[in-house]
């Protein structure tokens, strides 16, 4: 079988930093186009592929349009506003999709994505949601499928440091082309992976963010999956640390949220320690960076090739994480998040 032909549409970070370095090692794939708004990224963008030690002559374009001929799929990595017109038409030119997150960036985007691909069987929309494949976030979730845990009764997630990834554009700090902020960004990784361990049966509780009409850098989620309490503590301003605590009526787990994790730990409720040091991949879990790359990419081209192999996020799993950020945002839930230096200290005659 002759291998996918794929393009990389949004040169920037995401691109340089996780499709790039593991496109010449995937299997049943061969980068063929590299696509940028600006030439000189493409440029740039093939230059580091090369590093990495890519063969070939992609073809450097500004618009998908130019280099219609020389791709069958397509990872797009453009910014979060441009996904879903430019996956729309992709997909009605019967282009397959490996959508960067979010999916969309209002839940009628995502709708629309949703019933393009349908009316285009032929093709597939999959999501990149990494952090699947993240050898602690598998091991949880194994954990809480199997019972170890017993029942699950809370979440404690906090995720936050000064913001360190380095962007070739100030695209992420757009409203215009980022939508949101720390929440739309790492928040889409968190959310998929909570429904991905304890289900799709969500109540918003409580949101509080600090965008103040541009994205926000901090923000507290309270949520209900199902019967579980899952509070979630994001920030790109604060130290906050990378860990996820996952508390059950018969153990805890805790696990570092960052990759690699670092030391997990299973402890269970009379103290007893049944684990504690890092957690072994199993596959197709990977415990380096560009092998997580390497096994979305490769599953992604399986998938476009091959009826009944599922990817390993779909759109449907994209559209649930549009529509939790969408309520976080827009819905009655939301508050601003306090803000105790803005108070008029003068009648107190401070």
């Amino acid at each position: 079988m002759s291998s996918l032909r794929l393009a990389v549409i949004g040169c920037g970070a995401a691109a340089r930093a996780c499709h790039l370095p593991a496109l010449p090692r995937v299997p049943g794939a061969r980068l063929t186009a590299l696509i940028d708004s600006d030439a000189a990224h493409a440029e740039s963008a093939l230059a580091a592929y090369r590093e990495f030690g890519g063969e070939g002559s992609p073809e450097l374009a500004t618009t998908w349009q130019e280099a219609l001929g020389s791709f069958d799929a397509a990872v797009v990595a453009v910014p979060h506003t441009a996904h879903a017109p430019l996956a729309v038409e992709l997909l009605e030119n019967g282009k397959h999709v490996l959508m960067e997150k979010p999916m969309t960036t209002t839940p009628e985007d995502a709708d629309r994505l949703l019933k393009t691909a349908a009316d285009h069987p032929e093709t597939l929309l999959a999501m990149a949601h990494p952090r699947r494949l993240f050898p602690a976030y598998a091991w949880v979730r194994r954990l809480i499928r199997s019972g170890a845990l017993g029942t699950v009764e809370r979440i404690h997630w906090t995720e936050g440091h000064p913001y360190s990834w380095e962007p070739l554009t100030w695209s992420m700090f757009d409203r215009r082309l980022a939508h949101g902020g720390v929440l739309t960004d790492t928040g889409s990784h968190v959310f998929d992976t909570l429904f991905w361990w304890l289900g799709e049966e969500t109540t918003l509780l409580d949101h509080q963010d600090n965008s103040l009409g541009g994205v926000d850098s901090d923000t507290r989620t309270w949520l209900r999956f199902g019967s579980v309490d899952v509070i979630v503590e994001l920030s790109r301003l604060r130290p906050l640390g990378t860990a996820c605590v996952i508390t059950g009526s018969e153990a805890e787990v805790s696990i570092g949220t960052d990759f690699p994790a670092g030391e997990c730990a299973l402890v269970t409720k009379n103290g007893k320690v049944l684990h504690r040091g890092d957690v072994a991949a199993i596959a197709p879990a990977q415990d380096e960076w560009e092998a997580l790359f390497v096994e979305q990419l490769a599953n992604f081209a399986t998938a476009c090739g091959k009826r009944g192999v599922e990817p390993y996020s779909t759109a449907e799993d994209g559209k649930r994480v549009v529509d939790l950020i969408d309520a976080c945002y827009r819905g009655p839930a939301r508050r601003a998040m306090p803000q105790p230096w803005t108070t008029d200290r003068t009648r107190s005659g401070a």
